[in-house]
């Protein structure tokens, strides 16, 4: 009984926006779906402390559209999605009101997610470009989040995402040609801001 109390599961649904460092267009443009399901453990029945699994489908990319009355004409568009395992270390924390009851139940939470290419695909202004350089199977992410209980099974997540290493090689480096060169190397790197809302059983 101990152990259902502090186990329990449900699904999550709602959109990422995104953008790719590395391919000089800035922006969270890109916008995609993220769905799946998750499992959350609690330390012991009295802690504030938890972990969680999650499984989910992830859309990723860039989006660059041209403006041709201010003389841009870049047109750009990269789809990556992924199948992604976010393992997730969680703090839960309440806002009291000013009688000091505890009204609002927060959850901080921040982990590492392991994602698996399963579809990509990049247009420019002359359609589908083909041939260039392949982007990496796998993608390893930070996550660092934020949660609101609006009740006992549904919460609002706020998280972002960043790649650890490279999604693809080449790309340009932001970085000056100084010391921190010497550590932080060109490439692409999925740059998200994620909102879902979930639904605990």
């Amino acid at each position: 009984p101990l152990t259902a109390q502090r186990f329990k599961a449900g699904v999550l649904s709602g959109i990422s926006t995104s953008q790719v460092d590395g391919d000089t267009y800035a922006g969270y443009n890109k916008a995609g779906i993220c769905a799946g399901g998750f499992v959350t453990q609690k330390f012991s029945p009295a802690s504030k402390w938890s972990a969680s699994f999650e499984i989910t489908y992830i859309q990723k990319g860039s989006r660059k559209t041209p403006h041709p009355d201010k003389g841009d004409y870049s047109d750009y568009k990269l789809k990556l999605n992924y199948a992604e395992v976010p393992v997730l270390l969680k703090y839960d924390f309440f806002m009291s009101d000013s009688s000091g009851e505890q009204k609002m139940k927060f959850i901080l939470e921040g982990g590492i997610a392991i994602g698996t290419l399963v579809y990509s695909r990049e247009w420019d202004a002359f359609g589908q470009v083909s041939g260039g350089t392949p982007f990496q199977k796998m993608d390893y992410s930070t996550v660092l989040g934020l949660s609101y209980a609006l009740s006992e099974h549904i919460g609002f997540d706020v998280r972002t995402s960043y790649s650890i290493v490279p999604v693809r090689k080449g790309g340009a480096s932001i970085y000056y040609q100084n010391w921190t060169y010497r550590f932080f190397k060109p490439g692409y790197y999925n740059n998200l801001l994620v909102f879902v809302i979930k639904y605990q059983f």
